[in-house]
């Protein structure tokens, strides 16, 4: 591919540079550049250009635009677009009508689009699992033994992923000058402050290359260069039009106005003012190229931000009043319904047919990892293209975090198509620490925290193998170290040595009653772990564990109770299926796990003993109401001594009423409704998810499965308001229990629990 370039200004350009660099705009916004005209459509009329500006969210003001320009019968002959108007240019130079657009933006679910973590369900068992017990917190990276950070807080994936897919149509147009409608779009050199212009090569890559907003989207690296938003150095580039041959210009400018000096309140909007005022300069003097033969439209687009894309329908209407002002200009342009008609057959998409993937090619100059990405596509090959197969893989393998980017593409080789992809480790790894938190207290003297860091070290071998160091600190404390290895030719089943300790206080009135106890609980174990996952929501695995549990009374008659230790050894398997949406508040999806594990004499267990252990959650929603029921159980029988082999209950929608973990007894039972709204705007990319709920319990614990009966169980409920933050759910709540007890909840957890024990 070619690219187009033109140095601007030198130390202007340095100056603006300097200015994005130091402000993290919230506004996914940029700068869009003017359009060009194909030579091979050679129009007898005047050439018309569109040249739609940046300004994020306000940018779906072009599609009101488009609209009206498609009423009066305006064909566009050459389109030029930088960030927003690029993403919208460069869908209509593809073929899309405005209404098209219009639809695919009304579907979009920007929230989701511009977070790069993949969906829940779209991810590996092991990183569900991740996810359920980290819950949010922050991650840095260590990269030569020094802390790294990312270039940008979104790294751009399902964005370039959403981009792919709406482009697959012109998947073979390497020449923007051979789409319906020829085409440009800008992006700056970052490092060295040249700008960009994109003509030909991968479209996709060069929209989402154009929006790169500086501090907010990290840089795209294409062909040895930096590349962010093209705004920086021409956010409206009429001279780029002119360039192209354009005779006459139809400019939709859509940029966020200057702050008012009440609004300068903070160094943040003072360095966005500068940044602004200098992109101001450069548009003011664009703008006094246009002559009476161009159009300006300047949709009123008030206060509305440049990150408020719940508000994206507004936009297109503003910008449909916009150009409907301005209706008397734009008929100059105005052709007659039979040069229109041949005009709407010629911008339409080009004919698409899955190709038959003849192979995968995975470049590996990116990544220490290669084989992992390739063993997860290797499937495709011999079968016609799926883009729904191809993106869950993707987003399977990206999900695993030790990816700055999975970009693919289909590429044509001597006549066979087939599949490119182009991994790319993070940059600010490959080593990895993530801290989390876990607070619960029920404003009654009873409070517990644990303050976790743990540590990855990813790419160990080309299949994935890593390293994982945890240290939890708190009511629980915990160490933990595991080497995990994935083989066999699917990469599907891997294998993990591990070694844990954790240790806790328990009290014994609630263990088995009589006088209050309270005793020091801890476990050293070392195992090996098997695992077969056929499909990112199952996996079935057998483990062999090793190890001793003690139990130190802290308070208490010595002479009654004493200290207990003993050795264990144990054998067992699980089954687990997790399809749940989220680990936080979940909408959909279903999370299933069964094991069984056995305490041998002949591994070392004085008092041989087994548990099952038994645990679903489903989840339903209709519009902003949710639903979450639950069954769980676990059963110990033989080995009363083993206290490895009891389960736990209490906390909120955990038997509520009863204190964080306050149950600990061979047989708990549990079953629950929970219900919970989100009242907080669902679409602002700024907001934090609000929600309020409340549940319904049924559970009881036994001391032997003789004395399981129906007459032991209790009812229990709670109120709760929870919020979905950067450190994970937190929850403030009221519980309670049949037989008077209740508590009131601060608590940083997920409603959905593991049982897989202590």
């Amino acid at each position: 591919m070619q690219i187009g370039r033109a140095a601007r200004r030198g130390e202007r350009v340095r100056g603006v540079l300097a200015v994005c660099m130091l402000a993290i705009l919230p506004a996914l916004a940029g700068a869009q550049a003017p359009a060009v005209e194909d030579a091979h459509h050679a129009p007898e009329r005047p050439r018309t250009c569109l040249v739609l500006g940046g300004g994020g969210a306000r940018g779906a003001a072009h599609i009101g635009v488009l609209k009206v320009l498609e009423r009066e019968r305006v064909p566009i002959d050459c389109i030029v677009g930088t960030s927003m108007g690029a993403v919208v240019g460069g869908l209509y130079a593809s073929g899309y009508t405005a209404d098209e657009i219009e639809a695919v933006l009304d579907r979009i679910d920007w929230a989701e689009v511009l977070r790069d973590k993949p969906p829940r369900n779209e991810r590996s068992m092991r990183r569900k699992e991740d996810d359920l017990r980290l819950l949010g917190g922050v991650e840095v990276g260590l990269s030569n033994g020094k802390i790294a950070f990312p270039q940008g807080l979104i790294q751009g994936q399902k964005l370039e992923m959403l981009l792919r897919r709406l482009l697959l149509p012109t998947w073979q147009v390497r020449d923007f000058d051979q789409l319906p409608i020829p085409f440009r779009a800008i992006a700056t050199d970052i490092v060295s402050g040249e700008k960009v212009v994109f003509a030909q090569g991968d479209l996709a890559l060069a929209i989402r290359a154009s929006m790169s907003v500086p501090g907010v989207f990290a840089p795209v690296r294409y062909e040895d260069r930096l590349l962010v938003d093209g705004g920086v150095v021409d956010n409206l580039p009429i001279d780029e039009a002119r360039r192209l041959g354009a005779q006459r210009l139809i400019v939709s400018r859509v940029g966020t106005p200057l702050m008012t000096e009440a609004q300068l309140d903070s160094p943040l909007a003072i360095s966005h003012q500068m940044a602004s005022v200098l992109m101001q300069r450069e548009i003011q003097a664009q703008l006094a190229t246009l002559g009476a033969q161009d159009l300006l439209v300047t949709p009123a687009l008030g206060d509305m931000g440049s990150q408020d894309f719940n508000r994206s329908p507004q936009a297109v209407g503003v910008g449909e009043q916009a150009a409907q002002a301005e209706v008397d200009g734009i008929r100059r342009y105005q052709v007659d319904p039979a040069r229109y008609a041949a005009f709407e057959r010629q911008h339409r998409p080009p004919d698409y047919a899955p190709p038959i993937v003849a192979f995968i090619d995975v470049l590996r100059d990116g990544t220490r990892t290669g084989r992992y990405i390739e063993q997860r596509l290797q499937p495709q090959v011999g079968r016609p293209l799926v883009p729904d197969e191809v993106e869950q893989q993707v987003a399977t393998a990206y999900g695993e975090g030790r990816y700055q980017q999975v970009q693919w593409r289909l590429e044509d080789r001597d006549g066979r198509q087939g599949l490119v992809l182009a991994p790319q480790d993070k940059r600010w790894g490959p080593d990895f620490l993530h801290f989390a938190l876990r607070l619960s207290d029920d404003f009654d003297g009873s409070s517990n925290y644990q303050l976790i860091s743990e540590l990855t070290r990813t790419g160990l071998s080309d299949q994935g193998a890593e390293l994982k160091l945890r240290v939890g600190l708190g009511e629980v404390e915990e160490a933990f170290a595991e080497y995990y290895r994935p083989f066999g030719r699917s990469g599907r089943h891997a294998l993990s040595t591990y070694a844990k300790y954790r240790a806790t206080d328990l009290d014994l009135a609630l263990m088995r009653g009589g006088a209050l106890a309270e005793f020091r609980y801890s476990q050293w174990l070392g195992g090996v772990r098997w695992a077969y996952s056929p499909h990112p929501d199952w996996e079935l695995a057998g483990f062999l564990e090793r190890g001793r549990e003690r139990l130190r009374l802290d308070v208490g008659n010595p002479s009654e109770l004493g200290n207990y230790r003993a050795d264990m050894g144990s054998v067992g398997w699980q089954l687990r299926h997790d399809s749940i949406d989220s680990s936080a508040f979940p909408s959909r999806g279903q999370r299933l796990s069964l094991t069984r594990q056995y305490y041998l004499d002949t591994l070392g267990t004085a008092d041989s003993a087994a548990v099952t252990r038994l645990q679903w959650d489903g989840a339903w929603s209709h519009g902003r109401n949710r639903w979450l029921g639950g069954v769980r159980a676990s059963s110990a029988h033989g080995g009363d001594d083993v206290l490895a082999t009891y389960g736990f209950l209490g906390g909120l929608g955990n038997l509520s009423g009863y204190p964080e973990e306050a149950i600990f007894a061979p047989q708990t039972a549990l079953a629950r409704v929970v219900y919970y709204r989100r009242v907080a705007h669902a679409d602002s990319l700024l907001t934090i998810p609000l929600y309020v709920g409340g549940s319904m319990e049924w559970g009881g614990f036994w001391q032997t499965r003789d004395a399981v009966n129906i007459d032991g169980m209790q009812t229990a409920g709670s109120l709760f308001i929870g919020a979905d933050t950067f450190l994970g759910p937190v929850f403030l709540g009221y519980g309670r229990a049949q037989g008077g007890h209740d508590s009131f909840y601060l608590t940083f957890g997920s409603l959905l629990r593991t049982l897989d024990g202590f």
